[in-house]
């Protein structure tokens, strides 16, 4: 086996050239597990997030072959990956490997010999995951989540990246709920009827797809691992940036998805840690693309990460519309973007003073839109009547948020945040511009907002 961990040569690692060498191995699943190209990219975003995909759909549609498939791409360099069937008997020995019995019996430590267990793998297949008890399930939860087990004074941690678990049903109750919350992605993989693409099954079953695994490249972990970094936001040498128009109009698509679906199922709910893991989604989708910036188009492809796939209820279907839609407005209202890039680029730049409260007089080009003629009208509207290009008044500014008048409820939310936090910093900028006599304590207070 080839080891899986970073290479000595301290060269800075392609992540372009991996992510094309990651494209054409799970390009090759997608022709041997046909039909399936959404959940093939549903799977690549979890694995550049280090996030969990959970599969769903009546016996015999290959939710087993799928992930055999997948794991297949990365085994051959070495990376372990756990399987298991589930079953109400499970133990936790069957997941985290069994008791040191000597060193319990002679030392009278209970510790678990983890080779070979969910712990020490680097992907893993639970199938069947609901049949199991709801003991295991507490502890899957935890490691699912944050790579560790706790079992009375004893921790082990884990170094799995992620899993793929597949379910004919969902039983639901506290503990699975909070399970299926741990598998950020999630789809039902339909029956096949098409006859076109059955006809291909076919083929593909007889065996005349094979892998060309030598024209493919082999995957290996640090490189996986050096991609999730980046998406994570962990990288030193790779950044990817969100403008801030962007990340805000995140959040307005959200709240009328939401909305929309709680129209169609009563009591639809979006875990705040769904919504908060969407940023690494979207870092990971400027990643796949090879930009390194997120852009509008990654606004579109949140449902991979929000809806369940091919569900019933038509989540991603009805994201699609919310998104388009407010996306259509968004692009149509030049006053409403502009109110947008403005108010967010006021915001940064509170964050900035909070940061360097000494200095009164702000730098603020960095914190202006990036498209050169909104960046000239946020000049003009922050800057006021001063005299320094540089210098920014509280008070004047808060006269030019005020002069806003919101074209929706969405800028109307965001302009009283701003006048809100300039209320809450106000204390702070007279604290600068007068002669200081405060003590320390009391400066590390105000520091402290």
């Amino acid at each position: 086996m080839v080891n899986a961990e970073v290479p000595s040569t301290g060269e800075t690692p392609n992540h372009q050239e991996i992510i094309s060498k990651v494209k054409r191995n799970l390009h090759w699943v997608s022709e041997t597990v046909l039909g399936r190209e959404d959940i093939i990219e549903q799977f690549a975003y979890a694995l550049l997030t280090r996030n969990h995909q959970l599969l769903l759909g009546r016996t015999g549609v290959a939710k087993s072959m799928f992930a055999s498939q997948i794991f297949n791409v990365f085994q051959r360099t070495g990376m372990r990956t756990f399987f298991i069937k589930a079953s109400i008997e499970d133990t936790k020995d069957n997941y985290f490997g069994p008791i040191d019995i000597p060193r319990y019996r002679d030392m009278g430590q209970k510790v678990r010999k983890t080779r070979g267990s969910i712990l020490e793998a680097h992907f893993a297949f639970i199938d069947e995951i609901f049949d199991t008890n709801e003991q295991i399930l507490r502890d899957l939860m935890l490691i699912l989540s944050d790579r560790r087990l706790l079992e009375g004074s004893e921790e082990y941690s884990s170094i799995l990246h992620t899993v793929i678990a597949a379910s004919n049903y969902i039983r639901l109750n506290e503990v699975t709920e909070a399970v299926i919350d741990r598998f950020f992605f999630r789809a039902y993989i339909p029956h096949e009827t098409e006859t076109f693409t059955q006809f291909r099954i076919d083929k593909t079953y007889k065996g005349q797809n094979q892998s060309p695994f030598s024209f493919l490249g082999a995957v290996n972990f640090w490189e996986i691992r050096y991609l999730t970094d980046i998406a994570l936001g962990k990288a030193e040498d790779v950044h990817i940036e969100i403008p801030d128009d962007i990340l805000y109009m995140k959040n307005i698509i959200i709240r009328y998805y939401i909305d929309a679906m709680r129209k169609i199922s009563q009591g639809y709910y979006l875990s705040p840690r769904r919504q908060a893991k969407i940023i690494d989604f979207l870092r990971a989708c400027a990643v796949w693309d090879g930009r390194s910036t997120v852009e509008e188009t990654d606004l579109k492809k949140m449902f991979f990460g929000l809806c369940t796939l091919n569900s019933e209820t038509g989540e991603a279907e009805v994201y699609k519309k919310v998104s388009r839609e407010t996306l259509q407005l968004f692009n149509a209202d030049v006053v409403l973007r502009e109110q947008i890039t403005f108010l967010t680029g006021v915001l940064n730049l509170l964050e900035e003073f909070k940061r360097n409260p000494e200095e009164v007089k702000l730098d603020l080009a960095p914190y202006a839109p990036p498209r050169k003629s909104w960046k000239e009208e946020f000049m003009r509207f922050v800057r006021g009547g001063a005299q320094d290009s540089r210098q920014i008044s509280f008070d004047s500014l808060s006269k030019r948020i005020n002069e806003i008048k919101p074209s929706t409820n969405f800028v109307n939310e965001l302009k009283n945040g701003c006048l809100s936090e300039i209320q809450r910093l106000n204390r702070l900028y007279e604290f600068y511009t007068e002669p200081s006599n405060v003590p320390n304590p009391q400066l590390a207070e105000i520091k402290a907002w």
